[in-house]
């Protein structure tokens, strides 16, 4: 199954960037955004006139809403949706302050589900279309330093969950996609070791899989998937005595 067409947020670096290549070299018309305009102009340069950069920051939700509009009309209509614009921000209890939360929740949560959401009138229209988001295996369990990134997610997720439900008697398909860890410049910023850390060009194959199978949540690798299940399970007692141990301030 081919898209005609795509929408992805967050799209110069990362998994968003290995999707936009992938969806425009089979021969999609693919309009991405960013913040940085140097990046969007390269990345448009390189790809070709089915790689319409687009500038906007979608924490902004008045801009992710326009975003998506803006991207209808380019287009023609899009078939495929894809929220994949995040971040994160590891911080210690002892030291969280507020600013810590604002910006993960603002783009992770608002910004992810306003684009989600803008999506989905003209979809209806057409009567077709696939929403997507990336969320993360870390929307299981609340794990050490990462507070606002895990809550981010398992909002998302459960978003994403609700969404699934009150479409799934129309045309419309909605996946959750749930990573473990990808070498991009958001995990480079980790000071521990990544478990079966993965390339985005991979994780971008096997993204596009799970969606063209129409799944409706897709975890991987299964390594970590199978970890991020097993963690939903251990009694909360026993979580919290061994995540603990090394959060000290």
């Amino acid at each position: 199954m081919k898209f005609e067409t795509a929408l992805v947020t967050g799209g110069t670096t990362g998994i968003g960037e290995a999707l936009v290549r992938q969806l425009v070299a089979e021969g999609c018309r693919v309009v991405f955004c960013a913040r940085n305009q140097d990046k969007i102009d390269a990345l448009s340069n390189e790809l070709g006139e089915n790689a319409i950069g687009i500038q906007a920051d979608v924490s902004d939700v008045a801009r992710a809403e326009a975003l998506v509009h803006e991207a209808e009309e380019l287009l023609g209509g899009i078939d495929l949706l894809i929220a994949n614009a995040g971040r994160g921000r590891n911080v210690v209890g002892p030291k969280m302050k507020v600013e810590h939360i604002t910006g993960v929740l603002q783009l992770n949560v608002m910004g992810g589900c306003a684009t989600i959401a803008a999506g989905i009138e003209g979809m209806m229209k057409r009567q077709k279309g696939h929403l997507v988001g990336i969320s993360s295996i870390a929307a299981n369990r609340g794990l050490p330093t990462s507070a606002s990134y895990c809550a981010s997610k398992a909002c998302f997720s459960t978003f994403m969950e609700s969404l699934r439900v009150d479409l799934r008697q129309t045309p419309l398909h909605v996946t959750d996609i749930r990573p473990g860890f990808i070498d991009t410049p958001l995990t480079k910023k980790n000071r521990f070791k990544m478990p079966f850390l993965m390339t985005s060009d991979r994780a971008a194959r096997l993204i596009l899989s799970a969606i063209r199978k129409k799944k409706g949540v897709y975890s991987f690798p299964w390594q970590m998937a199978f970890v991020g299940w097993f963690l939903r399970w251990v009694p909360s007692w026993l979580f919290e005595s061994v995540a603990g141990r090394n959060t000290r301030a």
